[in-house]
């Protein structure tokens, strides 16, 4: 694949994603034009071992992204790293730089909101949303997890954020008091329009949703998704998966159920990772199932699962 032309399918994506969804065509368009081209990242001489824009690095250095890494300034540090000792945030502190970073949208606060590539352009392509709420924490291992040793058989685009508004003032919606995860279908915020967009931009085999603070791992639409969360859950120790569910009432639709709109019965893993804080997640729907385990054990978690779904891709 070109990746200098990855630009020219996410306008198309926009475009059929205005036309297929009820949001707002104003909605559609601000989103749109937010689209740049997108950047194949030059590895900085800081990072070591990186042979090619397309295989997967071995490095182990802790030095900051380099310029090349566009979405380093443009995410908010917010408070997920200094809620806890040892806690990280959402910027890339790994070292390593993704082969191409792509802009799919703009916050209603005007932050970019970037899509980064790891692995392989070549087969089939895993979409990975690592926060929706701005005060799931959580969810930062997981990221790091893909950073620190990308896929080799198969390609992931690594959203690291979709809320990087709500992850600044570290609050579950986006500043206009929506909750994301709640937008599938009415396509109200920017941040959820980025989200359909890049899934029909590129058309993602798999979308593993991430979130916190319970302690499960559920599935949608059966088939790679089942076998995803099943080798997930079980690698984490957590048991079998559960069905990751839908909204049922008014308009209001889950992020999963309007990429259902985007591309029919798309399988979908939903990650539900303990907290790593009490002040993680503040004002979840059910505080009565929330979960509070060590960084440790969440970090942990998150290598078990990245290693159980690489090994689903050979």
């Amino acid at each position: 694949m070109n990746r200098g032309l990855l630009a020219a399918p996410l306008l198309l994506a926009l475009t059929a994603c205005s036309s297929a969804q009820s949001a707002p065509a104003e909605s559609i368009a601000a989103t749109s034009t937010s689209a740049g081209t997108a950047t194949t990242a030059t590895p900085p001489t800081t990072v070591a071992d990186t042979t090619s824009s397309t295989a997967a690095s071995t490095s182990t250095s802790t030095t900051a992204p380099a310029p090349s890494d566009p979405s380093y300034l443009d995410t908010p540090i917010g408070t997920c790293d200094t809620i806890t000792p040892g806690a990280i945030g959402f910027r890339n502190e790994t070292g390593n730089i993704a082969d191409t970073y792509m802009p799919i949208g703009t916050s209603y606060e005007g932050r970019t909101i970037w899509a980064e590539h790891w692995g392989t352009h070549d087969g089939p392509q895993v979409l990975v949303l690592g926060q929706v709420h701005g005060d799931e924490c959580a969810p930062a291992w997981f990221v790091q997890a893909i950073r620190d040793r990308p896929p080799t058989t198969f390609g992931i685009w690594l959203v690291p954020t979709a809320n990087p508004d709500g992850l600044a003032a570290h609050t579950r919606l986006t500043a206009q008091g929506i909750d994301p995860n709640r937008d599938g279908f009415n396509l109200e915020t920017p941040e959820a329009q980025a989200v359909m967009a890049v899934t029909a931009a590129v058309q993602p085999v798999l979308t593993i949703h991430c979130h916190s603070p319970y302690h499960w791992v559920g599935e949608e639409n059966e088939g790679l998704a089942l076998q995803a969360a099943t080798a997930m859950s079980e690698a984490a120790g957590w048991g079998g998966p559960r069905y990751s569910g839908r909204v049922e009432h008014d308009n209001l639709a889950f992020l999963w159920e309007g990429q259902e709109n985007v591309i029919p019965a798309h399988p979908t893993v939903l990650i539900e990772f303990p907290a790593v804080a009490e002040a993680e997640s503040p004002a979840p729907p059910d505080l009565s199932q929330k979960t509070v385990t060590s960084v440790d054990d969440v970090a942990a978690v998150a290598v078990a699962m990245r290693d159980a779904l690489y090994g689903l891709f050979g």
